[in-house]
């Protein structure tokens, strides 16, 4: 009898163990599934936060956009004219009053201003085709890029070299944009910042890819300072909102970046 109650004592120490076990890994099994299921909330949370704020970016690009193009056309439209207007009338005043019945020096003071509209005009002309520029919109991207490189040269006396292959078009305005954007504000960083007196400019255009190499002989980037700037923010987010990828080359001597767009999504 006592022999009985013994083995009855240790079955029910037994299943009481088993049913302890179960519960047990139950509770452990339940708290991964939640962990795994919070896991998830937290990536989709994060995925559907980054989309938000890719959204975000493209529409305040191109807001700034329509304002740079708004801008633009009324430079051209209405402060080119009034300038050329000025200019005309300049011309006419010249030719209604002889150098002797003008006072010493009305002439000379006649000339410099018409050299000062002049410049006014070439001013406007040349912001307003910074802004949005032609070639861009006609030729593609290959050519608006030599011509900014031309413009440099001219201007701030930087030697810069630019090699395009493949095709003058990369196929998607968006890009296209995107790039002339980023040279525009490599080559200001560069002139500011770099102390560099050349400039290598790559672009390779193909049906299915867009490559494009940057670098400069300057003193450098140091990283940190790469990472914090706006502007190379700004470089960042468009070539990230047109599905693209980038690299700094911050390793003195001099700057770069390669970026690499593929053109078929």
């Amino acid at each position: 009898m006592a022999a009985q109650e013994n083995i009855d004592v240790y079955f029910f120490l037994f299943t009481g163990m088993i049913v302890m076990f179960i519960l047990s890994a139950a509770v452990v099994v339940l708290f991964f599934v939640y962990q795994k299921k919070f896991y998830n909330q937290q990536v989709k949370l994060r995925e559907k936060e980054a989309e938000y704020q890719q959204k975000l970016l493209h529409n305040n690009i191109e807001k700034i956009e329509e304002e740079r193009r708004r801008v633009a056309k009324d430079l051209h439209d209405e402060v080119g004219s009034i300038f050329s207007t000025i200019g005309m009338k300049i011309i006419q005043f010249e030719k209604k009053n002889s150098p002797a019945s003008n006072a010493v020096g009305g002439i000379d003071l006649i000339k410099e201003t018409k050299l000062l509209v002049d410049k006014g005009v070439m001013s406007v002309r040349r912001i307003s085709h910074n802004m949005i520029p032609n070639e861009l919109e006609m030729f593609g991207i290959a050519a608006a890029i030599e011509e900014l490189c031309f413009q440099i040269e001219g201007s701030d006396g930087l030697d810069v070299s630019f090699e395009s292959e493949g095709l003058d078009k990369c196929g998607r305005t968006e890009i296209e944009l995107a790039l002339f954007r980023i040279t525009q504000e490599l080559i200001s960083n560069t002139v500011k910042h770099a102390a560099a007196k050349h400039v290598e400019i790559q672009l390779n255009c193909t049906e299915m890819e867009v490559m494009y190499q940057y670098k400069d002989d300057g003193i450098g980037f140091d990283k940190d300072l790469v990472r914090r700037g706006l502007g190379i923010q700004n470089i960042t987010s468009r070539v990230e909102m047109n599905g693209g990828q980038l690299t700094y080359h911050t390793d003195s001597p001099g700057f770069g970046v390669s970026i690499y767009f593929p053109t078929l999504i």
